[in-house]
């Protein structure tokens, strides 16, 4: 009687989660997808940041356009702020934000000079089908191993990529306490805030 539990779980188990898996497949299709195509625009780089990295930036922001939600990972920076935002206060930090993000993903994929990766399959299946979580090992050509974990949401049948953690470093949590640390000098007034972030970003 055991046995025949036993197998009765282990069936519904595997029915389960095969639609679960195809569910991640797809999320990490789409993260692989990326990848390939940001790698092919870092190349010609070689490894160095150098003055002149606009080129790619432009490069990249093709590449993520279908790929990043930009507007919903700004709303999540400016974090409380974004509700005293006016209209044109959301579309100018969505701006700002868009080519933050890009310039990080540029010199950060530069830096770190791939020399190959690893989608790692996930231990255990996501308890939500349209939120899956696709980690990729990364070793560069100086022997370094690095881990990116990529958050990804289905919206409207498209994986989109919400938030990335870095070797433990999570890019959202940190831009939004920057931005927190911003609005708080400039006294709560978001278009200050917006302009300071600019300002900064431009000098990067």
């Amino acid at each position: 009687m055991k046995i025949k539990a036993l197998f009765s779980g282990l069936v519904l188990l595997l029915t389960v989660s095969a639609p679960a898996m195809a569910d991640w497949q797809q999320a990490a299709g789409e993260v692989e997808q990326s990848i390939e195509q940001m790698l092919e625009k870092v190349s010609p780089y070689k490894g160095e940041v150098v003055a002149d990295m606009e080129p790619l930036y432009l490069e990249l922001a093709q590449v993520t356009e279908d790929t990043v939600d930009y507007p919903y990972i700004a709303k999540v920076v400016m974090g409380k702020y974004y509700r005293r935002a006016s209209a044109q206060d959301k579309l100018d930090f969505e701006k700002v934000f868009r080519r933050t993000l890009i310039k990080t993903y540029a010199k950060t994929l530069v830096s770190f000079n791939i020399k190959a990766y690893e989608l790692v399959k996930p231990r255990s299946i996501s308890p939500k089908p349209n939120k899956q979580k696709v980690t990729v090992k990364v070793l560069s050509t100086a022997g370094k191993a690095y881990s990116i974990v990529n958050y990804m949401v289905k919206t409207d049948g498209q994986w989109k990529l919400v938030n990335i953690v870095l070797d433990g470093f999570n890019l959202r949590v940190t831009f939004k306490n920057q931005f927190s640390n911003i609005a708080q000098n400039t006294k709560g007034n978001v278009s200050a805030a917006i302009a300071q972030w600019s300002e900064k970003m431009s000098k990067k």
